[in-house]
């Protein structure tokens, strides 16, 4: 039985430049017909009036629910709670799935709202509250990160596509292509023939000046950089007018670069601000400690974890970020090839692969990043695909990142036996209830 069934219910549809409202009062019964307010002061301060009027009417302060769409719902959302009013925010699939029970098929905004307030009046259905501000800026900000990014590597591999074709040979002479040495030779020489014509001290002194090498490994490039362009000249003439496309490309690699790292540093003042809550700054620095994640991944998955304390167990946070295995049985039929949900956080689910990929490498020097998932990494590809092997290992980091952030402490690798030890002691030392 939903916990809203004897209250003044609010149902809110959300686009991006109006609302439709629909209000039901405690005994079900619909408060005229559903209307629309513009999203503009006008607009918010008449939804207000007329919600303060049925209040004093009913005796009974409104509950408001919106369907999460986005940032659209977040401005009416504020307004609302700076009001002293209450208010929840619905997860879409919930919505959509309740949104057309009548026989004939009807679907327009008023029905939609209508929808919304009777799912929470009636259903018991999960329902959120939206983050702290500070960690909605940071769950903005974060993603905006991998947005940029994801531009970044596009930009790069653009440059990859006209290199390949206007200077053959070039993505192999330095380990880096888009390092700084390789940047700074394709940003005074951008072509072949600028490589050809280049003065050699000067182009061995700027390659050995920004790798911060020696003189031989730089005379070594030179040589055969030169060979590269040479070779690149038997191209056809009317390549070369194609040259300025990689100092176009260059330009926007640097500007990119320059943006992430504007970001990256807003992300850590935001974070060292006395505004950010304690709570959230401990759970970064918790996660932080973990072999395989860094400060962004740390910062990306609190901002999308939000309120920690909405989790009761690691299934839970499985589920969150969408990794649970989806259901496929009907009647006697049990299906054995079931796939993830994928029905949670999708950035959340690309900053665990990417932790999950660090988590069974080894550094350069040989040394296991996290010994323990690296072996039961292994132990999984022996009978499984790699990819599933992978999903396995996200799912054990979700529930060391459920551990640490119940228990409030650092994260310690402990082989399975080592710990199961542990938690015998640890069981055997509790208080009897």
């Amino acid at each position: 039985m939903s916990q809203f069934l004897h209250d003044f219910v609010v149902g809110i549809d959300v686009s991006s430049e109006f609302s439709v409202v629909a209000m039901l009062a405690p005994s079900g019964e619909l408060i005229r017909k559903p209307f629309r307010i513009d999203h503009n002061p006008a607009g918010f301060h008449k939804l207000l009036d007329i919600l303060k009027k049925e209040e004093e009417r009913l005796q009974r302060k409104p509950i408001y629910f919106v369907e999460s769409t986005g940032i659209f719902h977040l401005p009416l959302f504020f307004f609302l709670r700076s009001n002293n009013l209450k208010g929840f925010v619905l997860n879409p699939l919930s919505v959509h799935s309740t949104k057309n029970f009548d026989l004939r098929k009807v679907k327009n905004d008023s029905k939609d709202a209508e929808a919304i307030a009777r799912l929470a009046k009636y259903q018991d259905v999960k329902v959120s509250l939206v983050p702290e501000p500070q960690i909605l800026a940071l769950r903005m900000m974060t993603r905006e990160y991998y947005a940029l990014s994801d531009t970044l590597t596009e930009m790069k591999n653009r440059l990859s596509t006209d290199l390949y074709l206007l200077f053959p040979g070039f993505l192999d002479v330095f380990s880096g292509a888009f390092g700084k040495t390789a940047l700074a030779i394709l940003k005074d020489f951008p072509s072949p023939r600028a490589i050809l014509a280049a003065d050699t001290d000067s182009l061995t002194s700027l390659i050995s000046k920004t790798s911060r090498k020696g003189t031989a490994w730089a005379t070594k490039k030179v040589n055969q950089l030169k060979d590269c362009a040479q070779l690149a000249s038997s191209m056809p003439h009317e390549f070369s007018w194609l040259d300025a496309k990689i100092k176009v490309h260059i330009d926007g690699i640097e500007s990119m670069q320059a943006s992430l790292d504007g970001v990256v540093t807003q992300i850590q003042a935001m974070i060292d601000s006395e505004l950010f809550p304690a709570d959230a700054k401990r759970h970064i620095e918790l996660l932080d400690g973990i072999p395989g994640i860094g400060f962004l991944t740390a910062a990306t998955l609190i901002a999308e974890i939000g309120d920690f304390r909405l989790f009761n167990s690691a299934k839970a946070l499985t589920a969150f970020f969408g990794l649970d295995p989806s259901v496929n049985q009907s009647g006697k039929f049990q299906g054995d090839r079931n796939k993830i949900s994928k029905r949670g956080t999708r950035i959340g689910r690309r900053i665990l692969f990417t932790i999950a990929m660090a988590s069974i490498r080894t550094t350069r020097k040989g040394d296991e990043i996290n010994p323990v998932l690296r072996e039961f990494y292994a132990a999984k590809c022996v009978n499984k695909k790699k990819k599933v092997a992978l999903v396995a290992v996200m799912h054990k980091l979700l529930h060391y990142i459920f551990a640490v952030l119940r228990d409030q402490k650092p994260f310690e690798i402990r082989q399975p036996e080592d710990h199961q030890s542990w938690r015998n002691t640890k069981l055997r030392q509790a208080p009897a209830a």
